[in-house]
């Protein structure tokens, strides 16, 4: 009897012992894991706030926030000139809406506009004309 109590303390303790190195090698994946996840949602909030606030920049006019809920801010670049018109086409081609500007700098009330994509059309005091794209939420 005492020699089978002898070898069921044996196994018992070789059991917590692979219990024991078990935990320790699980603990040891999970925290790994985690590093693994935390580093990636690292690079993931640093991508974030780009894509949240993207301007439509082409080097002449700037145009935020990209995509826009009310209101539409557009802006030349050169401080010498005047943004004179802006003009929204769906993606159809037709024309939506039309602002005539007349300043550097401006805020659009796109408030009455339709969720979607546009382009818009702008005319600059020194006549250049361009085109670049919105998006309307």
């Amino acid at each position: 009897m005492l020699h089978i109590k002898k070898l069921f303390n044996t196994f018992v303790n070789s059991l917590y012992a692979k219990m024991r190195l078990m935990r320790k090698i699980l603990l040891l994946i999970i925290f790994i894991g985690s590093l693994v996840g935390f580093s990636n949602q690292l690079k993931a909030q640093q991508r974030e706030p780009s894509s949240l606030s993207q301007k439509s920049d082409d080097g002449i006019l700037t145009a935020y926030p990209n995509p826009a809920k009310d209101f539409l801010m557009v802006k030349a670049k050169d401080p010498n000139l005047r943004i004179k018109n802006v003009t929204f086409y769906s993606i159809m081609g037709t024309q939506v809406a039309s602002y005539n500007i007349n300043a550097n700098k401006s805020e659009i009330n796109i408030g009455n506009i339709r969720p979607g994509k546009y382009m818009i059309r702008y005319i600059l005091s020194d006549n250049t004309q361009k085109v670049t794209q919105i998006v309307k939420q």
